[in-house]
């Protein structure tokens, strides 16, 4: 599907994510806002977005990153929201992620 321009590829928004197990059990529309980038419209009021925010960034294995990480090494999750759960960011979206 085309992007209809609501959030164009690779723009910056901030999504609503849960941060904590806590958080994702309780009532989603007190997710936080973390920042991300969109990957792609899916459908009608649907964006994957690519969830940028180190706290839950994992490295390969799935675990932890330490703070010695390498940028390159980290994974960020992909998640599918709707306009509802999306705004506009007010920094530039970042340099694509290796592998997208």
């Amino acid at each position: 599907m085309d992007n209809d321009g609501t959030f164009p590829d690779d723009s910056g928004v901030e999504v609503r994510y849960p941060l904590t197990q806590e958080e994702h059990d309780g009532d989603r529309d007190e997710w936080s806002w973390l920042r991300g980038t969109i990957t792609h419209q899916c459908g009608p009021d649907e964006w994957q977005v690519c969830v940028e925010d180190i706290r839950i960034a994992t490295r390969k294995d799935g675990s932890k990153p330490t703070p010695r990480t390498p940028r390159r090494n980290l994974y960020y999750p992909l998640c599918f929201r709707s306009a509802s759960e999306l705004r506009r960011a007010s920094w530039p979206a970042r340099t694509p992620l290796p592998g997208r």
